[in-house]
Order: structure tokens, then C-alpha cells, then sequence
């Protein structure tokens, strides 16, 4: 599941921008984040006293603070300090870290613990952290021991004064499955504040559109075909002014002693996940929401993730490998989206 930031990121790019005409004015910037790249289009012209230096810098600003405050891999960010902690004093929480933190809680109690912020050592384990990978699976030993300090009922939310309680000093948090989704909300919401109406914002793949393209039409999204071997076009929607994220395993696996050993893992039971789905991709309101929940449906596999996103009324899209190739299965809510449903059409 919630896998490292450093292997999260691979996942990116499962949607892209639908190629359009462009006669209206676009300010376009990209550059490097959170361990992957972020990149902004904003469409007409920009607000009276705006230039597109000033807005790159501004937001570019604004995701160094929520790098700063959310990194793994920054020893002077508060979720290292969080992490380093070794005791049950509650630890006040900077407005952005809380804000993640009471959406993560909500998705893991969504979807029964499928979404796990503390899953990350069981990552580590599996070869798919910061240390070298092992030729050899993981001793069942090892699994449980690290199982204990897993979990999110090892932690306590306090709302008023935002702060966390390690109920369990050994848990470590690790946020690379929604903080990415949040910073796409946080560029989009200081876009809309700056008087800015039809953006397009990117990072590592997940992306949050509003209004309309340089085409004066709605922005289009395509979904990737989860090919291994190279990016190809696949489905085409809709979004209106709304988020997609996109959670999969088809790039990111090893082979370890004959086994294909995915790199997202089911907090559950400390395991990778063994179904057949191959990519799940959401559309939400809110881009944390949407990258959180992709991850989670894609862990509780084709049959179980399906009937809930079904049940709560979300708008996602399941891809599976199949012997004659992939299947899909989109709920109602996805439905309502398509431009184009058939990766082989035009």
C-alpha cells in the first residue's frame, strides 16, 4: 500500500494531458518536487499585476514548505520528527500535516485499513525502500515483527489543538500515498485564490483540472494503458473540474526467487498484493482524496474495491490483466465521464 515517496513516484504518469490546438494564451512552468516533477498550465490570460515568473516562484515556494513539512527523506521535516519520537506526548502539528493526517484517517476508516499511512517498514522490507533489495523473500519472522508496529490504531488524531499521539512509539509514519494528492489541491487552491480560472495542475502523474483548455472546451484526461513494455494511449474522459489519480503496479515489481513481487502492500496482512488488478484511477473533488483512494481500492483488489467504490457512489475505473488481455470495470460515477471508453478507438 502507502509505499515509500521515492517508489510511489515511479507510478507516475498514468494520465496526460489530451493533445489540443492551443489559440488561447497559456503560461506553462514545470520543475522538480517531492521526488518527481510538478508542471502548471494556466489558460488565458493571467490576473491584472500577475507574470508567470512571479506565479512559478510563488508556487514553487509553496511546495518547498510542504516538502519541508511532510518529507521522509528531510531529517529536519515534522514527519521525520514525528517519526523519530519515542514517546506518547501529543506532538503539535503544523496546519498542512494535520490536514493530511485527518484525510488519511477518514480514507483508512473508509476502506477498513486498506489506506495505512504506517505501513512504510513493511515496504522497506519487501525491497522497495531506501536499502539495497535482498535476492531472497522476506522471513515470515520478520514480517510479523514488523506487523506489530503497523496500523493505524497505533496512532491518535487530536482536533483540537491539531496534534498526534504515537500511542505505539515504534510506528512510523509516512504520507508519499496522499501528500503528493494534497499538494496538487494546495497549488490548485492558491491558483484560484490569485484570481486564476482555468488551470491544469500536475504532479508525478496525479492532477487536478479546472474550467476549460486553450480550446475554450473542458479539459480532457487520458487514462494510461498499463503497458510494461511503453506508454500507450488508452481511455479518455472528462473529469470537469475535478482530480485523477491513479494507483498501479505494472511498472514498479521484482522477481524474487520465481515470485513477482509487487511493490504496493496490503497493510492487512504485510503482504504484497496478489489479485489481478493492474491499475485503479479516481476522480474526486480533491486530489488527496482521490490519490488516497486510488491506492486503497487497488489493495482491496477487483471484487472488494469495486463494491465499494460502487456502495459510496466514487467515480473509478478498474483495470485487470487477463489471458486474452486487460479487462475494465468502471462504476457508475466513472460512467458518466467518458469521451472514449475503448483504448483502440480513435
Amino acid at each position: 500500500m502507502a509505499e515509500r515517496r521515492a517508489v510511489l513516484w515511479l507510478l507516475a504518469a498514468a494520465v496526460w494531458l489530451a493533445a489540443c490546438d492551443r489559440p488561447a494564451p497559456i503560461v506553462a512552468f514545470s520543475g522538480p518536487t517531492m521526488g518527481t516533477t510538478y508542471s502548471v498550465k494556466a489558460v488565458g490570460p493571467l490576473p491584472e499585476g500577475l507574470d508567470a515568473a512571479a506565479l512559478q516562484a510563488d508556487l514553487a515556494g509553496l511546495l518547498e514548505r510542504l516538502d519541508q513539512a511532510m518529507s521522509t527523506y528531510r531529517a529536519d521535516s515534522q514527519v521525520s520528527a514525528i517519526n523519530r519520537r519515542d514517546d506518547d506526548r501529543p506532538i503539535a502539528l503544523l496546519p498542512e500535516v494535520y490536514a493530511v493526517l485527518r484525510e488519511a484517517f477518514e480514507i483508512h476508516a473508509l476502506t477498513g485499513g486498506a489506506f495505512d499511512i504506517t505501513v512504510g517498514p513493511l515496504v522497506d522490507l519487501w525491497g522497495f525502500g531506501p536499502e539495497q533489495a535482498g535476492d531472497r523473500l522476506p522471513d515470515p519472522a520478520r514480517i510479523a515483527a514488523l506487523r506489530a508496529h503497523v496500523g493505524m490504531d497505533k496512532l491518535r488524531l487530536i482536533h483540537e489543538p491539531p496534534s498526534l499521539v504515537k500511542l505505539d512509539p515504534a510506528v512510523r509514519i509516512d504520507l508519499s500515498a496522499i501528500a503528493k494528492g494534497y499538494a496538487v489541491d494546495a497549488l490548485a487552491e492558491r491558483l484560484e485564490a490569485l484570481g486564476v480560472e482555468n488551470y491544469l495542475v500536475e504532479i508525478g502523474g496525479e492532477l487536478r483540472v479546472r474550467g476549460r483548455n486553450a480550446e475554450g472546451r473542458p479539459w480532457r484526461i487520458g487514462i494510461e494503458r498499463p503497458d510494461p513494455a511503453g506508454r500507450r494511449a488508452g481511455w479518455l474522459i472528462e473529469p470537469g473540474d475535478a482530480a485523477v489519480a491513479t494507483s498501479g503496479n505494472y511498472r514498479n515489481f521484482r522477481e524474487v526467487q520465481g515470485m513477482r513481487v509487487a511493490h504496493i502492500i496490503d497493510p492487512r496482512t504485510g503482504l504484497p498484493v496478489r489479485h489481478d488488478l493492474v491499475s485503479v484511477t479516481v476522480v474526486a473533488a480533491r486530489c488527496s482524496r482521490a490519490d488516497a483512494l486510488a491506492t486503497a481500492l487497488f489493495v482491496m483488489g477487483p471484487e472488494e474495491g469495486f463494491a465499494l467504490a460502487s456502495r459510496r457512489n466514487l467515480a473509478a475505473f478498474f483495470v485487470s490483466a487477463g489471458e486474452d488481455g486487460y479487462r475494465t470495470r468502471a462504476t457508475a460515477a466513472f460512467e458518466a465521464l467518458w469521451v472514449r471508453s475503448d483504448p483502440s478507438s480513435p
